[in-house]
C-alpha cells in the first residue's frame, strides 16, 4: 500500500469518526422527529451557494492571471480551484493546496515565478477580507466569547485591521528585509535564503496588484463575494430544519469561524471546524440538529469539492504526482 493510499484511508477514517461523534453527541429524539419534516430544497440552495462561490472564485483567479499577463480557460480555472481542495485535505496544515495550484497553473502556461505570487495573493485577499469584516461584526453583533468582553473584541478587531494594513505596507520596505534576515539567522541560520525568497514572492504578488489598482480592487470584491456565497451554504442547510434563520448573524459567525480555520493545525480543519460550528450555531437550529447541519455543511463545502478536485488532479497528472506531493 502506497503512502498516498495510507494517508487517504487515515483521513477518511478521521473524518468519518468526527462526523459520527458530532452527530452522536448532539442528536436526540426531538431531532429524529424533525427529520420527518426535512426540507430537501435546502440541499439545492446549498449547492447553488457552492456553485456561486466557485464562480466568483474563478473570476478572481482569471483576473489575477490576466493582471500577470496570461490567460486561463474555464477548464483550467476549475482545475486550479478544485486541486486546492483536494491536496489541502491530504497534507498537514493544508500546505499541499498552494503547491497544487501553482503546479496546475504551470501546466497551463503560467510559470512558477508568476503562479506562486498569484496563488499567494488569492489567500492573502481572502484573509484580508475576513479581517476587515471583524470590526463591523463585533460592532453590532451580540456575539460573546468566554472571558472577553464585546468592547475588548471590538478594540482587538480594529487593532488587527490596523496591523494588517501597516504590515502590508511594511513588507515593501528594506526594514522588513532586514528584520526577516535577522530573525532567520537567529532561529534557522540555514533557512535565511528561503525566508527572504518567500518575502520576495509575496512582494512580487503585491507588485502585480500595484500595477493595476482598479483591477486589484475588483479582485478583492470578487474574493468577498466568493466567500460570502460559500458561507451561505450554512444558512441554506439550516433551512432544512427551520424557516427562521437569521442569515446576517449566521454569516457573521461563519466569517469568524473560517478566519480561525486558516490557522487550524489539522488537514482541512477537520475536527476544529465541526466543533466550532456546533458551538456557534446551536442556538439557530432546533435542539439536536446542529450536529447534522455541521456534518452536512462540511460535506457540501469541503468534501464535494475534494472529490471533484481528486478527479481533476488524477486525470491531469495521474497517481504519481499525488503520491510525490503527499510524501513530501
Amino acid at each position: 500500500m502506497t503512502k498516498m493510499m495510507k494517508r487517504g484511508i487515515a483521513m477518511f477514517t478521521l473524518l468519518f469518526a468526527i462526523s459520527i461523534g458530532i452527530i452522536y453527541y448532539t442528536i436526540d429524539l426531538e431531532a429524529l422527529q424533525t427529520l420527518s419534516t426535512f426540507n430537501w430544497e435546502s440541499i439545492l440552495l446549498a449547492l447553488l451557494a457552492l456553485a456561486l462561490g466557485m464562480y466568483f472564485d474563478g473570476l478572481r483567479l482569471q483576473r489575477l492571471v490576466k493582471i500577470g499577463g496570461y490567460e486561463l480557460s474555464i477548464k483550467a480555472v476549475l482545475r486550479v480551484i478544485f486541486s486546492n481542495y483536494f491536496m489541502a485535505m491530504l497534507t498537514p496544515g493544508a500546505s499541499g493546496g498552494a503547491v497544487a495550484q501553482v503546479l496546475v497553473l504551470k501546466t497551463y502556461g503560467v510559470p512558477l515565478g508568476k503562479g506562486t505570487p498569484i496563488v499567494l495573493i488569492r489567500t492573502v485577499f481572502s484573509i484580508l477580507f475576513l479581517v476587515l469584516m471583524l470590526p463591523i461584526i463585533f460592532l453590532y453583533d451580540p456575539m460573546e466569547v468566554p472571558y472577553i468582553s464585546r468592547d475588548m473584541l471590538l478594540i482587538f478587531s480594529i487593532l488587527v485591521v490596523l496591523a494588517t494594513l501597516i504590515g502590508t505596507y511594511a513588507l515593501q520596505t528594506k526594514y522588513m528585509r532586514q528584520f526577516v534576515y535577522t530573525m532567520a539567522n537567529r532561529f534557522k541560520a540555514n533557512k535565511t535564503k528561503d525566508w527572504l525568497a518567500k518575502l520576495e514572492t509575496l512582494n512580487q504578488g503585491f507588485g502585480l496588484l500595484y500595477r493595476k489598482p482598479w483591477q486589484s480592487f475588483v479582485v478583492f470584491i470578487e474574493s468577498g463575494l466568493s466567500l460570502i456565497c460559500l458561507y451561505c451554504i450554512a444558512p441554506a442547510l439550516m433551512f432544512a430544519f427551520t424557516t427562521d434563520v437569521p442569515i446576517v448573524q449566521v454569516l457573521d459567525r461563519m466569517i469568524v469561524l473560517n478566519l480561525i480555520l486558516y490557522f487550524a493545525p489539522t488537514p482541512g480543519g477537520a475536527g476544529v471546524a465541526e466543533g466550532l460550528f456546533v458551538m456557534l450555531f446551536a442556538p439557530y437550529v432546533p435542539i439536536g440538529t446542529v450536529g447534522i447541519v455541521a456534518v452536512a455543511w462540511r460535506v457540501v463545502a469541503e468534501y464535494v469539492p475534494f472529490f471533484i478536485g481528486m478527479y481533476g488532479t488524477l486525470t491531469l497528472y495521474g497517481r504519481q504526482f499525488v503520491a510525490r506531493e503527499t510524501s513530501s
